[in-house]
């Protein structure tokens, strides 16, 4: 039987229930005996059925929702982009649907197969997988928009921040405040910590600094929620190399997961962060405010990337033809302390 003929009266049939009792399993919407849970789900498996729920929601055979697949949805990060997402599909009659692949190639790959076969209208795309050129076929007539990371093999709009130049005015700002051996450290390793650690090369190279390859340091690439963080015995090795070993003054974290863990490292053996190591972060994040000593970071404008993806993506759909291009969203450095923002590069 062909996959896209497969109904559910011919999983009715196979298990030998009524249409009503599959559906219920499907949705698990009432509660049926685990015996015929058993033959509805072996037929489903036998016919290789698909359910199709936005396939159910179309009118005129135009679906109106978008999927956003993201790297790692317990990150605060990636809601806020969501919501400014969000906010333009919603006036356009289009609704948001969240896939999560938590750093995970392999999830990624299943999830955009499903996405495939569910008809999405559109998807904006946090990537995991660096090189898509297995996966460039599976979304080659979907209209795609990458956001925040940018992989190789495939031709699509990608939304990303002027991350080498938030770097560079970063370690400028330490340096001017005597910095003299700076780690730069990251929770994993991709294209966006490259560009950072670019910026961060830049800004030593200026000030005629040595660059000590030892010095740039990356963790694992699973994701963690905050709690978690603190108690991760990869940032205490990390550390204690670079502060015990290294003897570096400063510290540079890639992102607000890895801060996190820095801080609590910190708070931990007693230093006080701009006093006996001087520190600074990508990611303004909500919880550096409780923090009485100052931290400096670089800000990404969340609402501004999300609205670029998802305009940029409307105008796919709609048909617009213009050239596939990369678009960047600056970056602002801010000093965060007791509840204050400054900023401090216009």
């Amino acid at each position: 039987m062909q996959f896209d003929k497969v109904s559910m009266k011919d999983v009715a049939i196979r298990a030998g229930v009524s249409t009503a009792t599959v559906s219920h399993v499907i949705n698990n919407s009432c509660n049926v005996k685990d015996e015929t849970k058993e033959l509805v789900n072996k037929a489903i498996k036998e016919l290789n059925y698909r359910v199709n729920p936005t396939a159910r929601k179309l009118r005129n055979g135009q679906s109106k929702t978008i999927g956003f697949l993201v790297s790692n949805l317990s990150h605060y990060f990636y809601h806020e982009i969501g919501a400014a997402i969000e906010d333009v599909l919603f006036k356009k009659g289009y609704e948001l649907f969240y896939i999560n692949s938590q750093e995970d190639i392999d999830k990624e790959e299943k999830q955009l197969e499903i996405c495939k076969l569910e008809n999405l209208a559109g998807l904006i795309v946090i990537p995991v997988e660096e090189d898509w050129i297995n996966l460039e076929p599976i979304v080659r007539n979907i209209p795609l928009v990458f956001i925040d990371r940018k992989p190789i093999n495939i031709r699509r709009d990608s939304v990303l921040i002027t991350n080498a130049v938030g770097s560079f005015n970063l370690t400028n700002e330490l340096i001017n405040r005597g910095a003299k051996k700076i780690a730069f450290i990251s929770s994993k390793f991709d294209n966006t910590f490259k560009m950072r650690v670019d910026g961060y090369k830049d800004s030593l190279e200026q000030h005629n600094m040595l660059i000590d390859e030892e010095l740039i340091i990356y963790g694992n690439t699973r994701p963690k929620v905050y709690s978690q963080l603190a108690a991760d015995p990869e940032w205490a090795e990390i550390l204690d190399y670079v502060i015990n070993e290294k003897n570096v003054d400063c510290i540079i974290s890639g992102n607000d997961l890895c801060a996190f863990g820095v801080i609590a490292y910190l708070k931990e053996h007693n230093f006080i962060l701009q006093k006996d190591i001087l520190f600074g972060t990508f990611d303004n994040a909500f919880w550096m405010k409780n923090f009485r000593e100052e931290i400096i970071a670089v800000e990404q404008n969340t609402k501004a990337l999300g609205e670029k993806a998802a305009n940029l993506l409307l105008s796919r759909i709609n048909g617009d033809t213009f050239v596939y291009s990369d678009y960047r969203i600056e970056t602002k450095l801010v000093s965060i302390k007791q509840n204050k923002v400054q900023y401090l590069v216009d």
